[in-house]
């Protein structure tokens, strides 16, 4: 993946233009069994000591060249090829960003898509900080189905992920919800994901399904419309919180 790609289009965002401050690795520390990019194969070890980043720089480089191509867009997406926040200079990245969308992009609205799990960093809150919108994953409300969804190569859980969200202004959550081996829409998960939303308490909720096989865990599947629209009921019958519901796109 380039540092500066696209146009991609999104359900969520319109046209937008993609950063990835990672480089050519995935780089994350979830391994999260959907991931449309396969398996995480760096460790955190070799991440924090050896891992190589794109320079500033280079990235402020592509930026530029990419708005050559005067190619419209509707927003600037920080995600790349993993998790943005585990970029060492994050904050003077959101800087630099936030800087070039004045400069090249008046207007348009910046979005980091995040796990969440870095917010002990004073770094990524204050990078955070800097985007319009700061999408964070919530899959699990529980400790036992957060490390079988997302798998995570750092110590995290429930507890120190709530006590670094509330560190933010304010968030949307994004959930993915899927069946097959591992089934995050039984009854027990949701009422515990419905409880966790209710401590986040988030500005927007996206909820959506699988929309590729996962290269992780092949039998996953995604889940039908009625699933989404029930889980989203439930959610706003026990908290009163609304949930933009995203199905899979009808064929033809």
């Amino acid at each position: 993946m380039e540092l500066v790609y696209g146009p991609v289009t999104s359900h969520r965002y319109g046209t937008t233009l993609g950063v990835n401050l990672l480089g050519r690795e995935k780089v994350c520390s979830y391994n999260c069994v959907y991931c449309g990019l396969g398996p995480t194969s760096l460790t955190m070890n070799k991440v924090r000591k050896d891992y190589i980043f794109p320079s500033l720089d280079d990235l402020r480089d592509a930026f530029r060249q990419y708005i050559k191509k005067s190619v419209p867009v509707d927003a600037v997406v920080v995600s790349g090829n993993g998790e943005p926040t585990l970029y060492p200079e994050f904050d003077e990245a959101m800087r630099m960003i936030h800087h070039l969308r004045e400069e090249h992009l008046p207007g348009k609205k910046i979005v980091v898509l995040t796990n969440g799990a870095h917010l002990d960093s004073k770094k990524a809150v204050a990078g955070l900080g800097l985007a319009d919108e700061r999408v964070i994953k919530i899959d699990a409300g529980n400790d036992s189905l957060l490390q079988k969804v997302n798998d995570p190569l750092i110590r995290i859980n429930m507890a120190k992920f709530l006590n670094g969200v509330h560190k933010l202004k304010d968030c949307t959550v994004q959930s993915l919800f899927f069946t097959g081996d591992i089934d995050n829409t039984l009854n027990e998960a949701i009422e515990d994901w419905i409880e966790v939303l209710g401590m986040v308490k988030p500005k927007t909720i996206q909820i959506c399904t699988l929309t590729r096989p996962s290269k992780t865990l092949p039998s996953l599947k995604a889940v039908d419309e009625d699933t989404l629209y029930s889980i989203a009921f439930k959610l706003k019958k026990r908290t009163g919180l609304e949930a933009n519901v995203f199905p899979l796109p009808q064929a033809g």
